[in-house]
């Protein structure tokens, strides 16, 4: 590891439309000393070519062409060949504020943090914000059992008995890590192929680790919808995967002692993941049969009862609510409705 230095790592796939402008946000930022990895994971478009290019324009650049293994992957592959002090992760499609590096950096060497902290934007596909997740939290800083007991489940889910928000995310990209503590835990990310929200999951087992996290109460992330993004194909495992995520969450819970709060967190994403999949039904291209059948399966799902049954809906918004009360009440005609109006 090199003192002051900041690895930046940059997963790329099928990303060309988007990656000039990622890379450009990244080599102008205020803090100068990077190390900006670009993990070229395979892409069948000009991204290689364009990588390429970047690092012939500036010497912070170094470009590492892979076979295709996933995001998670060429992620442990950024790790693998980082050598600064610190490092991020941050998603090719997206981009960063300009003092994102220097803000987080500063308050990391201030704070000694293990991990720094900081909120996002919603951009849509016409590059306009539409929501803005500045953190807000009660403190700057969250050290030993603080970081696994009360700030980590704020960072999985909403806290359902207040219906408060800290505005921060279990994510890959909204933070900066020290590479101390990646290596000494020795902590690499999950397959998005064996394990939907890899990063989530990755993320829980790597607080374990956790003795300080430091929070910025900014956004600087640019979180970009896009069309490559989009899918209007729905697989029929995909329900299946989301159960697996959350039983493999729940085991992993256990397995690293943490409290049941955090356990009962993991509903919440549970219930979201759910819901997203229903509407990829209602939009997916394929016959009302078809569609009606495997939406019907999903309400039906004896495992999603049992977690609806067990969440505290007061403080949710109206059309959740409203959606979950159907489920109990297994009217899954109108669940269909309430979804296709909503969707």
């Amino acid at each position: 590891m090199k003192a002051g230095l900041v690895s930046i790592v940059l997963p790329i796939y099928n990303v060309e439309k988007y990656l000039d402008r990622c890379i450009e946000s990244v080599i102008n930022q205020t803090y100068r000393n990077l190390e900006i990895l670009l993990v070229d994971d395979g892409s069948p478009d000009d991204c290689p070519q364009k990588c390429e290019e970047w690092a012939k324009k500036d010497g912070r650049i170094k470009v590492i062409h892979k076979a295709n293994a996933g995001l998670g992957y060429a992620r442990n592959t950024g790790i693998e060949n980082a050598s600064g002090e610190y490092i991020c992760f941050f998603d090719s499609d997206d981009y960063i504020n300009p003092s994102t590096i220097e803000k987080a950096y500063n308050t990391a060497q201030k704070n000694n943090s293990d991990m720094v902290l900081f909120g996002h934007y919603d951009v849509n596909a016409q590059g306009k914000i539409v929501r803005t997740y500045i953190p807000t939290i009660d403190k700057e800083s969250y050290v030993s059992s603080e970081v696994q007991e009360v700030l980590l489940p704020d960072l999985v889910s909403d806290n359902p008995a207040t219906g408060k928000s800290t505005n921060l995310w279990l994510s890959a990209c909204f933070c900066m890590y020290s590479m101390k503590l990646i290596l000494e835990s020795n902590w690499r990310f999950a397959s998005e192929r064996d394990i939907i929200s890899e990063d989530v999951y990755s993320l829980l087992r790597l607080y374990r680790n956790v003795e300080k996290v430091t929070i910025i109460p900014e956004a600087f992330y640019y979180y970009c919808e896009n069309s490559t993004s989009l899918t209007h194909t729905y697989k029929a495992d995909r329900f299946n995967r989301i159960k697996r995520f959350y039983n493999a969450c729940i085991d992993a819970c256990d397995e690293l002692n943490y409290n049941d709060e955090v356990k009962k967190r993991f509903s919440g994403p549970f219930i979201s993941n759910t819901i997203a999949a229903m509407k990829m039904i209602i939009q997916a291209d394929m016959s009302n049969d078809k569609k009606k059948s495997a939406f019907k399966a999903i309400c039906k799902d004896e495992q999603l009862h049992k977690i609806i049954n067990s969440v505290e809906v007061k403080k949710e918004k109206f059309t959740r609510r409203l959606l979950i009360w159907f489920l109990k009440a297994r009217l899954y005609s109108v669940c269909e409705l309430l979804v296709r109006l909503k969707a």
